[in-house]
């Protein structure tokens, strides 16, 4: 009986050995918050301690996952023991059908340590990369602030390359790797060599993003261009987003009917004072029953380019059709007084109906109170027409109101163009209501009525 009673109490002085001894804590040693790609491996590691700091040595650690990958024993629940520095660690393998964020974690005894793991396919997943700032100024370094996302989950523990890819400037990459670790993102510092434009790719394996460093123009074009009273009835609307230009000339055809020749983005010379690019004569369905599955580009007709003297003169050389000419520009000034009221709305934009509208829009130039629109759309047998509102009204702050005509004049396309051939018709009314963000175009027109939603143009 002595006996016995002696090996319980050796037993329960062994185990309230062992307890005091079992680890109360721990911490990771790799990242806490990291990404796994489907059907590859990570390993997890963590050091475990006892109550008063020292290793937790030879204790019992396991580590399990919720149901996103298995460990070295094929299953989610993996045991091993520490070494004599506290130390424990597991190859973690997600599962291929990845997509999902699970929780991994390692128990020793009171101690949990827990790693928050994103598990991913390729597939899956795009590289997001934005400079900062937003618009870079020439000759200066910036950053390019990168990352992966899996929907709205930015990966951490990732790591992201970088590399310059030449154009008219360059420029250098201190570090072109760098990792995630516990943030959304890397920021690459980017050091240009010039004032000419780059780009900069970033890429997270096969996956790839390129960012393009366009420097701004030095002056504002956006504008109502023409060559003067004596070609009156013909202009270019040129609308300016950052350094990127979207010009549209209306002028007339062979037998003197309105038509149109759009450049819907180009290229700047390195000194930033020639922009050229390709023109297009879009075909399309009436602009009273318009149906943007009808709409069509077509091959480019031409080019244009865009020589600028400095903020006010311009030469326009193009090549329409295999026919070369030559335009000196300068701006259009339609300012004057508004009849009823003003508005400080900056409304001076290209104005389209969307995506599901493609192919037509509405240019609106602005001049201290005044307006200047062109809608370019398309006539009855779906070829490019136009149709000019030149002036209006304030009726309140948000309304614009006018007229809207109809004009025909002479040949532009490599002929002398002949302002005395001008022919200006009276066709209806419009109304611009501009809501916020968004604007409505009503009008009236050849006896047919009809409203409009607008949104401004994205290019």
């Amino acid at each position: 009986m002595r006996a016995n009673m002696a090996r319980f109490f050796l037993l329960l002085l062994s185990l309230l050995a062992a307890s005091v001894q079992a680890a109360t804590s721990g911490y990771p040693l790799t990242i806490a918050a990291t990404s796994v790609e489907g059907g590859k491996s990570h390993l997890f590691a963590a050091r475990f301690l006892l109550a008063g700091g020292a290793p937790a040595a030879g204790e019992s650690v396991t580590f399990a996952n919720d149901a996103c990958g298995a460990f070295p024993n094929g299953s989610s629940i993996y045991t091993t023991t520490t070494d004599a520095t506290g130390y424990a660690a597991a190859l973690f393998t997600a599962y291929a059908n990845a997509g999902i964020t699970c929780w991994l974690t390692a128990r020793a005894g009171a101690a949990l340590v827990n790693f928050d793991v994103v598990t991913y396919k390729m597939s899956q997943v795009s590289v997001v990369a934005t400079a900062s700032p937003v618009a870079p100024e020439p000759g200066k370094s910036f950053h390019v602030q990168a990352s992966v996302r899996l929907g709205l989950h930015s990966l951490r523990d990732v790591t992201l390359a970088a590399r310059i890819v030449p154009g008219t400037g360059n420029a250098s990459l201190p570090e072109s790797s760098l990792n995630t670790g516990l943030g959304d993102s890397v920021g690459f510092l980017v050091a240009p060599s010039g004032t000419g434009d780059f780009d900069v790719e970033v890429s997270f394996g096969a996956l790839s993003k390129r960012l393009a460093i366009h420097y701004a123009a030095p002056f504002d074009y956006q504008d109502m261009w023409w060559s003067g009273p004596a070609e009156n009835g013909w202009g270019m609307s040129v609308l300016q987003h950052g350094d990127m230009l979207f010009s549209t000339l209306f002028a007339y055809d062979a037998i003197g009917q309105p038509t149109w020749f759009v450049m819907p983005g180009g290229t700047w010379n390195a000194a930033r004072t020639v922009f050229t690019g390709s023109v297009y004569s879009p075909r399309g369905s009436p602009w009273f029953a318009y149906e943007a599955s009808r709409f069509a580009s077509g091959a480019p007709a031409g080019t244009f380019t865009l020589t600028f003297a400095g903020p006010e003169q311009a030469v326009l050389d193009y090549v329409i059709g295999g026919v070369n000419g030559r335009k000196a520009l300068t701006r259009q000034a339609f300012a004057r007084a508004a009849r009823t009221g003003e508005s400080p709305l900056e409304v001076d934009d290209l104005w389209w109906g969307g995506s599901a509208q493609n192919g037509w829009g509405i240019a609106v130039l602005k001049q201290d109170a005044a307006l200047f629109s062109v809608w370019y759309t398309y006539d009855a047998a779906g070829v490019p027409t136009w149709f000019v509102m030149p002036g209006g009204q304030w009726s309140s702050t948000g309304l614009f109101e006018g007229r809207i005509f109809r004009t025909t004049g002479s040949r532009w396309v490599g002929a002398n163009y002949d302002a005395a051939a001008l022919r200006a018709t009276d066709a209806g009314s419009y109304r611009l209501r501009f809501l916020g963000a968004g604007a409505v175009f009503e009008y009236s027109l050849d006896g047919r009525t009809g409203s409009l939603p607008l949104a401004r143009q994205p290019f």
